[in-house]
């Protein structure tokens, strides 16, 4: 915007605020709606009556048998001499036992002997790469949504691993599968 516009915009805003009328002053009406006298307690005589005879049903009912449950009682982590104490063990949290969350997988495969063993590429002393262009070969190694399955789930070994992603992506670059999905073999359908 070049200073002359700068200055005419500037002009007519100040004329326009000068010709607008004042606005009028409002009043609140929230404050004489919390001082209004309260309506008086509406008739609870129909409510009394309901509870009452909830109360009288649930006395005739028979109580239902003690069962067991699967939850376990909380047991209380004791205090030991010259141990040092932080705010958090002061706490309910704190002062339970908490049973450890279950270990994930690992994320590491096989150990090298275990996946050589298994290891179809090893044992027929086959490159996966050799097989970039063969999509009935590497389309095992995919998810339906194209991703590389990871080693410890295909047993592979780490080199054939390797050999098996570098293979799929290639194939990918080349257009011999699809980036986002997986080839659909005879009879299925992804």
């Amino acid at each position: 915007m070049s200073l002359l516009r700068r200055s005419r915009f500037n002009i007519q805003y100040t004329l326009c605020a000068r010709l607008r009328p004042p606005r009028a002053a409002t009043l609140s009406t929230t404050a004489a709606l919390r001082n209004a006298p309260t309506d008086p307690p509406p008739n609870t005589e129909g409510l009394d009556k309901l509870a009452k005879v909830l109360t009288n049903l649930g006395e005739r009912m028979p109580a239902a048998p003690p069962h067991e449950t699967n939850r376990r009682t909380q047991q209380y982590i004791p205090f030991t001499a010259n141990s040092f104490i932080r705010p958090y063990d002061l706490s309910l949290e704190g002062r339970t036992h908490r049973e450890k969350p279950y270990s994930r997988a690992s994320g590491v495969g096989l150990s090298a002997i275990e996946a050589r063993s298994k290891d179809v590429f090893h044992q027929l002393g086959i490159d996966p790469l050799k097989y970039a262009s063969h999509p009935a070969v590497i389309s095992p190694f995919l998810t339906e949504m194209g991703k590389i399955i990871p080693r410890r789930l295909t047993e592979l070994s780490a080199k054939s691993q390797r050999r098996i992603g570098k293979a799929i992506r290639r194939a990918k670059m080349m257009g011999i599968i699809p980036l986002h999905g997986r080839i659909a073999r005879k009879g299925q359908y992804w």
